[in-house]
């Protein structure tokens, strides 16, 4: 009995072991997989600068203020109740084009926020910026 008894501890010390040291088989997510899914709308800050000037308005976003970017990749918002859809793509890790103009730096991509900031230059001192911010 005492042998048993011992061979069966010794197994579930042996199984309890071998389930501890396993590594763990779940990869770190992609740029694209991390942007993937619904986001909730901050808020928006752009800051429109001419003759020397800054210009900042910034928009908080409403409860219902939703954007979700598609595996299809397509992205679908309801932004003040408007509803819309584009496509997106990623350039690279840092880099994120809506309807294939429209260019995005990704400033912070983590599981609960993702942050995107665009500039436009139109003269020397004419420029207008916007910063997206999204949670989940």
């Amino acid at each position: 009995m005492k042998k048993i008894i011992r061979l069966m501890t010794f197994i579930a010390l042996l199984t309890f072991y071998l389930t501890a040291c396993k590594k763990s088989d779940k990869q770190p997510k992609t740029t694209i997989e991390k942007v993937q899914g619904k986001w909730s709308l901050q808020s928006e800050v752009l800051n429109e600068h001419f003759a020397g000037h800054d210009n900042i308005t910034t928009t908080p976003g409403e409860a219902n203020d939703i954007i979700d970017f598609r595996t299809d990749g397509k992205v679908y918002s309801v932004v003040t109740g408007i509803q819309d859809t584009s496509t997106y793509a990623l350039s690279g890790d840092t880099k994120i084009i809506l309807d294939g103009t429209q260019s995005y730096d990704i400033k912070e991509l983590t599981s609960s926020s993702f942050i995107i900031y665009n500039k436009e230059i139109y003269g020397p001192d004419e420029y207008d910026e916007i910063t997206i911010s999204l949670k989940r």
